[in-house]
């Protein structure tokens, strides 16, 4: 088969647009984008836009997946934590709600403290992990764990428990309303809850 120069061209031209858009990476557009979850750094207001478009000046994300331990050790809440849960508070705080952090950060020593006490209220390992980790299994020497509202002002919690998602925050388990960690990313669903920390592992 003998091609004309102008189908020569043609086809050239095609193949050479093929070979860009596969070296470049083009995203297929019948797929849909990833989101985005920029908060403003002033007032905390979240921007959902796409991964494309990306955060402006005075935004930052809220990061594209669960938070994982740090590699080096850190002193205080891990600042993407940090940065979901203020973004979460203004959000609530526009509907009335008052959110806060009871406890955060713990050192290896107090979460040890903490369990040690738990031990002798419970009486046996098995009993006190239900309710408290061992600094161990803990995500709060990690930074990645918080309790909010705890004793007594549970309706808090129960906000983040239901929007909590929108910002990669979860509940983790059935007995500790107060519990929350960023299990996922922000506009992910949260996973389903554990029992207790024991159910954990």
């Amino acid at each position: 088969m003998i091609f004309s120069m102008n189908q020569s061209i043609q086809f050239a031209v095609k193949f050479i647009a093929i070979l860009v858009f596969a070296l470049l990476g083009i995203q297929d557009r019948s797929q849909p984008e990833t989101s985005l979850h920029c908060v403003n750094k002033q007032d905390y207001s979240v921007r959902i836009t796409t991964f494309s478009e990306g955060c402006v000046l005075g935004e930052v994300s809220l990061g594209r997946t669960a938070i994982k331990a740090p590699k080096s050790f850190i002193k205080g809440l891990h600042p993407k934590v940090e940065l979901r849960f203020k973004a979460a508070q203004a959000a609530a705080r526009l509907e009335g709600i008052d959110l806060y952090i009871a406890s955060g950060f713990r050192t290896f020593e107090r979460q040890r403290y903490l369990f040690d006490r738990a031990l002798k209220r419970h009486g046996s390992y098995k009993e006190a992990v239900k309710w408290v980790a061992p600094p161990e299994i803990s995500r709060h020497p990690l930074g990645l764990a918080l309790d909010v509202n705890y004793p007594g002002d549970s309706k808090g919690a129960k906000w983040l428990e239901i929007y909590g998602y929108r910002y990669g925050l979860c509940r983790v388990f059935e007995n500790e309303w107060w519990h929350f960690e960023a299990v996922t990313a922000p506009g992910e669903t949260c996973p389903v809850m554990y029992e207790n920390s024991a159910a954990r592992g």
